[in-house]
């Protein structure tokens, strides 16, 4: 019986070292050591982390936890920064302006915005106003640091701001705003003599002529209509180059909203583009650097998945197009306009998920102006390939009454990115985009397609 006792005992305690043994191995799974953390400020001694919650340690810090590459942000202490996740956002630095007054004129310089993590500046605009705090008409400079406001009235405060764009246009910092007196041109005709002066009017202001000329970039040949304050005002046409200019005489001095557009030699309209500038009386002023948007076009509004899809149009000659595929992620991409502004670029649909899309392009010409975006172009990745502006089906399907263009029983983007490739065209190629049947496609059409909407 002892000896029973005894192999017993022997048997409980083989067991409990068993368990004792297997409890310290999961403890020990959960960590994991690692080499030192170092950088030019510190360095982690032997860190350890624990998928347990526990922590590391080295003489002057700790750190809990740990964070993983899904998380976006920044973990800060006294000496140091830890970044986390892939998406971890660029900065710029912000540029510093000074303003220097003249006689009618003030001249404004800055120091150059410094970008990191990814962000490069390339150019700057200036934006002037009456008011602090604005609001400011702001004037593309280009990729430089100085620039001269000329125009102004003597003894007038004019308060400025200067703004850095990435290469699409977009704003990446702002500098503080600054301000500056101009002083007057004081070579004034007093009167003397009144020579003959006539009657009534005493003292009236003299006559003056105030203009404005604008200078931009097109298509080679293409026609660009201009609008003041939402009205025509002329149509000049690009030269072989692409670039155009008008001159308008205007009865006043005053602020005016200006647009253009052009048509490439497709057909095909651009976006039309806007730009609010402060004309001051009795004055010349020149608006220059107007890059007037790509047009854009597509072979399918449908790609079968896996297959090729090309996206097509016009902007300046031999400059970069950048692309932009809108989806779940945005896909960016460039290619080039040839000499006569032409540009084509080439997309596998195998990258693209299956579902609707849009696609916008933008100009960036060989000395960096960078035009705003194209309207956007809406196709859908399937199940077939569907020419663009044809009908979906065989057989010659009939036209849908409710503005299905492509007839996939959904009224959304992609049929009003057909209704717009053909807007204002009478007897348009694609007779579904006409969808009441009145012989032109225009804003009543757009209405029955509102009305019957799916998304």
């Amino acid at each position: 019986m002892c000896g029973s006792k005894s192999i017993l005992f022997a048997i409980i305690e083989m067991m409990a070292r068993v368990w004792f043994l297997v409890l310290i191995s999961l403890m020990l799974a959960g960590i994991a050591w690692a080499d030192d953390f170092t950088s030019s400020g510190f360095i982690v001694r032997d860190p350890v982390f624990s998928t347990l919650g526990g922590l590391s340690t080295s003489t002057s810090f700790q750190v809990f936890s740990s964070g993983n590459f899904i998380s976006i942000g920044t973990s800060s202490a006294t000496s140091f920064n830890i970044n986390l996740g892939f998406l971890y956002f660029p900065v710029v630095s912000s540029p510093v302006v000074s303003a220097t007054a003249g006689t009618n004129q003030v001249a404004l310089s800055w120091s150059a915005s410094v970008g990191a993590l990814g962000w490069t500046v390339s150019g700057y605009n200036y934006g002037i106003s009456t008011a602090s705090g604005g609001p400011y008409t702001y004037t593309s400079v280009g990729r430089v640091t100085s620039a001269t406001k000329t125009g102004l009235s003597g003894g007038t405060r004019y308060y400025f701001v200067v703004r850095a764009e990435d290469a699409f246009g977009n704003t990446i910092a702002t500098s503080s705003e600054v301000s500056a007196v101009p002083s007057s041109n004081n070579n004034n005709n007093n009167g003397g003599g009144g020579g003959g002066g006539g009657g009534g009017g005493g003292g009236g202001v003299p006559s003056c002529d105030t203009s404005v000329v604008i200078k931009g970039r097109g298509y080679p040949n293409a026609e660009i209509t201009i609008f003041r304050d939402g009205v025509v005002a002329g149509t000049p046409r690009a030269n072989t180059d692409g670039v155009w200019s008008i001159t308008m005489t205007l009865s006043s001095g005053g602020i005016y909203t200006f647009s253009a557009f052009a048509v490439d030699s497709s057909g095909n309209r651009s976006l039309t583009s806007s730009f609010t500038t402060n004309v001051t009386a009795c004055q010349t002023v020149t608006i220059s650097d107007v890059v007037v948007a790509p047009t854009i076009s597509a072979d399918k509004s449908e790609v079968k998945q896996g297959n090729n899809i090309s996206f097509f149009g016009y902007a300046f000659p031999q400059s970069q197009v950048n692309v932009v595929i809108h989806s779940d992620e945005a896909l960016l991409d460039k290619t080039k306009s040839d000499k006569l502004g032409f540009w084509t670029y080439q997309l596998n649909s195998a990258k693209l998920d299956i579902g609707g899309h849009l696609t916008k392009s933008q100009t960036v010409t060989p000395d960096e102006l960078v035009s705003p975006f194209s309207d956007g172009i809406a196709f859908r990745v399937g199940n077939k390939d569907i020419a663009f502006g044809k009908v979906s089906g065989t057989g010659g399907a009939s036209c849908n009454k409710n503005g299905d263009i492509n007839n996939d029983k959904h009224v959304n983007i992609i049929d009003f990115s057909i209704l717009l490739f053909f807007w204002n065209q009478r007897n348009p190629k694609n007779p579904c985009a006409d969808i009441n049947r009145d012989g032109v496609v225009n804003i009543a059409d757009f209405s029955i397609m509102l009305y019957w909407w799916t998304g």
